[in-house]
């Protein structure tokens, strides 16, 4: 409350608000342009690194480019499905419909969540040839996790309150995810990531490496074409991800090849640094994915 509303209601015994002004919709724009937004994706990246310690088996989900969008699909289906569950066909078919793997490949994948108990099958319904199949309860955790990290990456450019909202009102999960998924699959950006990101989102842990990298950044300068990072080895990328030394190795060599990320000095042994290309296109696949998850929370929130 200002000092002004403070006087009012002390002579007067009656409280007089005063209506603040909403901050600017978070668009693109407001988030590419905020000058808070290396720190914002540092900090993102670190709490999702610390995420994947504490649940590895879960966070594996999204291992790659393809799991992740098999994942966010999936979910988000089942969400709109309620107790009624996912039915598999239904979903083999949107994968397909998006292209986004074979359908023995996303038949693996249901089989994995299964497997590992990020789902359950359901009772039989109508159609006894298909079993639904429910979101467990530690998968439904973590989506919650997932989305609540962004959340507290969208308050800290304004300083809205969506993370205590989501807290507060679990309901809000299931109605705002499909929203950030459709937004998400019709996204040029997330379908096709840019050459430099694609080149590591499509590796096993790739998102995960390149979340290190970002957390791990120095406060160079902005502008310069090279930034460095606080990364003095391979041990020091790959654990605790599951990256083997060959595989990363082998990744590494063609982003060096393309001059998008290096050594100072001896390879493996000084400052690990990435180009200013690299920094962009990271920054632009979280721009637009915090882009539209902000816009499908607001659809829900109004």
């Amino acid at each position: 409350m200002s000092t002004a509303s403070s006087l009012l209601e002390n002579v007067s015994g009656m409280p007089f608000h005063i209506p603040q002004p909403q901050p600017p919709a978070l668009d693109r724009t407001v988030i590419a342009t905020h000058p808070a937004l290396r720190g914002v994706l540092k900090a993102q990246a670190e709490t999702f690194l610390a995420v994947h310690r504490q649940i590895p088996r879960i966070a594996a989900i999204f291992a790659t480019q393809q799991r992740y969008l098999l994942a966010q699909l999936a979910t988000a289906m089942a969400f709109e499905r309620g107790e009624s569950g996912l039915v598999v066909a239904h979903f083999l078919a949107a994968v397909k419909t998006h292209g986004i793997a074979s359908r023995n490949t996303a038949i693996s994948f249901v089989e994995e969540m299964l497997h590992y108990r990020m789902a359950q099958t359901g009772p039989v319904g109508e159609d006894r040839r298909s079993r639904p199949v429910v979101l467990a309860a530690p998968t439904i955790e973590a989506l919650e996790n997932w989305l609540a990290v962004h959340l507290a990456s969208l308050d800290a450019f304004d300083g809205g309150g969506r993370v205590a909202a989501l807290r507060q009102d679990p309901e809000r999960l299931a109605q705002v995810h499909p929203l950030i998924v459709r937004r998400v699959l019709s996204s040029q950006t997330t379908i096709e990531p840019p050459r430099v990101f694609a080149l590591f989102s499509n590796m096993n842990d790739g998102g995960l490496l390149m979340d290190k990298i970002i957390a791990s950044l120095d406060d160079t300068p902005i502008g310069t074409e090279r930034f460095s990072t606080f990364v003095r080895s391979f041990n020091d990328l790959s654990e605790p991800l599951r990256i083997s030394r060959t595989h990363l190795l082998r990744k590494l060599a063609a982003s060096e090849e393309a001059g998008h990320v290096g050594w100072s000095g001896k390879r493996g042994a000084s400052t690990f640094w990435i180009s200013g290309a690299f920094l962009a296109e990271y920054e632009a696949y979280q721009i637009d994915k915090l882009a539209n998850i902000a816009a499908a929370w607001q659809a829900v929130a109004t």
